[in-house]
């Protein structure tokens, strides 16, 4: 009997040895397996913040993108001597450091363009072959993540599709003094269209003759065309929005007069190019100078917003359109509109100012502003980052 209970006594001790080499390997394996999920964590947590980082490195790329069509639709480089720049400043201002914090190395963007030269020729940094398509380019660095993207992009155009042959719209009244006629044909419209007035009231003409010179036709009262077929509105609130975007928007007739000049939008400054005034309420506009505004080869649109009066004096030669939302008077002086005037109410020539019709100025407003910049479809690739 005691060697049988000596027997299963050492049994026992064996099995509780095992017992302990069991627990032993358990939490061995435990604490492999805690450092290997301790590593894998801070892996995934690596990954997915360089992942986090590469999404906003992209999203910032192709912010700089359709920040570089914006620039490039009022500063699209025609010339070698082209020196404006993407303010890259400004962009940052827009993302918030602790959510992008600047890169490692490099700029947080970079936008730059050139031409579609073949072989490209990054070097070319404006439009050569004047073609109204380059090669846009963004890159941009957020933490130790970058992101580069380009695609052509091609200039676009406002089509104005004014009516040919229509020196004059006014809604109201002609007034027409001293020597005559004053509206006149400079440069005729296509052969079958009959250059014509359109006045909502009544011609008043104190002198000898008549307004029109021989060959004009005068349309008054209700058979008038209606303004939405001459000037739309829709054409009206694009204008205004674009030279709202592009510093051609005043609320005064000086800050107008002394606005600088811009290649695009404004190439004599002052009133040339596209010059559009609102004042916040309604009052009368004096312009009086002698400057020759705009050419035939380049006309220019002048807009008085919000029922205000243009009273235009001085001696300046102005070719495009003039829009008055008020009353205009053309007196005081001999400056003349080569073009077109478009007015919603009264219209007064008095003195020598004349209206000459010349077709290439209307003709030429089609394609004179850019209306924007847009991608080139199909052109769009992402590229290792430099």
């Amino acid at each position: 009997m005691r060697a049988s209970n000596r027997g299963t006594g050492a049994a026992a001790r064996r099995q509780r040895g095992a017992g302990l080499v069991v627990i032993i390997s358990v939490v061995a394996a435990l604490a492999v397996s805690a450092a290997a999920i301790v590593t894998f964590t801070g892996n995934v947590q690596h990954n997915t913040s360089q992942t986090r980082l590469k999404t906003k490195s992209f999203a910032v790329c192709e912010a700089g993108l359709e920040s570089g069509m914006a620039f490039l639709t009022g500063s699209w480089p025609v010339s070698v001597d082209s020196t404006a720049a993407f303010d890259t400043a400004a962009f940052r201002e827009r993302f918030a450091t602790d959510d992008f914090p600047d890169p490692d190395g490099g700029q947080f963007i970079a936008v730059d363009w050139y031409d579609d030269l073949s072989p490209e020729d990054p070097d070319v940094h404006w439009d050569s072959n004047d073609n109204g398509i380059m090669w846009l380019v963004s890159q941009a660095g957020v933490g130790s993540q970058s992101t580069r993207v380009l695609t052509l992009v091609e200039r676009t155009w406002f089509t104005m599709a004014l009516p040919r042959g229509i020196p004059l719209w006014a809604g109201g009244d002609l007034e027409s003094l001293g020597v005559q006629p004053k509206i006149v044909v400079e440069v005729a419209p296509p052969e079958g269209t009959t250059t014509t007035i359109h006045v909502g009231g009544d011609i008043s003409v104190n002198g000898v003759g008549t307004v029109t010179q021989p060959g004009i036709a005068q349309v008054t009262g209700g058979d008038i065309s209606p303004l939405e077929e001459v000037f739309p509105q829709t054409l009206v609130d694009a204008l205004k929005l674009t030279a709202q975007a592009n510093g051609r928007y005043f609320t005064s007739y000086d800050d107008a007069e002394n606005s600088p000049v811009d290649p695009v939008w404004s190439p004599w400054g002052g009133l040339s190019g596209l010059c559009v005034i609102e004042p916040p309420t309604p009052t009368t506009i004096v312009a009086a100078g002698g400057a020759t505004l705009n050419t035939e080869e380049q006309p220019g649109i002048f807009m008085v917003l919000g029922g205000s009066t243009l009273d235009w004096r001085g001696t300046a030669q102005f070719y495009g359109v003039i829009y008055v939302e008020g009353t205009c008077d053309f007196s005081r002086g001999t400056a003349d509109i080569h073009g077109m005037c478009v007015v919603n109410t009264d219209y007064g020539l008095r003195g020598t100012p004349d209206i000459r019709y010349n077709d290439n100025c209307i003709t030429n407003l089609d394609n004179r502003f850019p209306s924007a910049t847009r991608r080139v479809p199909n052109t769009w690739r992402e590229v290792q980052p430099q």
